[in-house]
């Protein structure tokens, strides 16, 4: 059966299609097709959305931080170590300027050519990231999110209100916790 987007019947079928179909199946599509560019952009673009799911006000850092912190550095612990550099130097790089800023770069676990590099690894001085690794820590990340918004009414009504009021996004209004 094929969700609309546009009007979910409940929270699950506005994650499915929001969330899963829009979101992560673009990261997924971005990786399979080498778009790496393209996959690490929306990555950190999605971090710093879901971390305003988290902390409503604030600014993108801390909202960034917030989503790093609680769900990315459970699976690797270098995600809180590095953080500042993944905002400033990917996300906001990539986001405002289009390129990663010098001393940093991506690289393909899966790529034969790219078998010198590890995940925040340091290469000729530049820290480097794994894409593979990184897109497969952000979409257990979001499975993490989305189980403690089920699991906590508290957050679910904090997401559906940012959800409703701030994004405008249409949700049934008898869609509550």
């Amino acid at each position: 059966m094929r969700i609309n987007p546009y009007k979910p019947k409940d929270f699950d079928e506005f994650w499915e299609s929001r969330v899963n179909k829009w979101m992560v199946d673009g990261i997924r599509s971005c990786v399979v097709s080498q778009t790496n560019i393209g996959a690490t952009t929306l990555i950190f673009c999605y971090i710093d959305f879901f971390g305003s799911l988290l902390k409503r006000r604030g600014s993108p850092r801390e909202r960034f931080y917030i989503m790093v912190d609680k769900y990315f550095a459970p699976y690797n612990k270098k995600y809180n170590t590095y953080k500042c550099t993944l905002y400033e130097n990917f996300r906001c790089s990539l986001v405002h300027e289009g390129i990663m800023k010098k001393g940093t770069g991506i690289f393909r676990s899966d790529n034969p050519e790219d078998r010198d590099y590890q995940h925040f690894g340091n290469h000729n001085g530049a820290l480097f990231l794994d894409l593979i690794q990184l897109s497969n820590d952000f979409y257990s990340a979001i499975k993490d999110l989305k189980r403690d918004i089920d699991s906590d009414k508290k957050l679910k009504n904090r997401v559906l209100k940012r959800v409703r009021d701030d994004l405008k996004w249409s949700l049934p209004e008898e869609i509550n916790s």
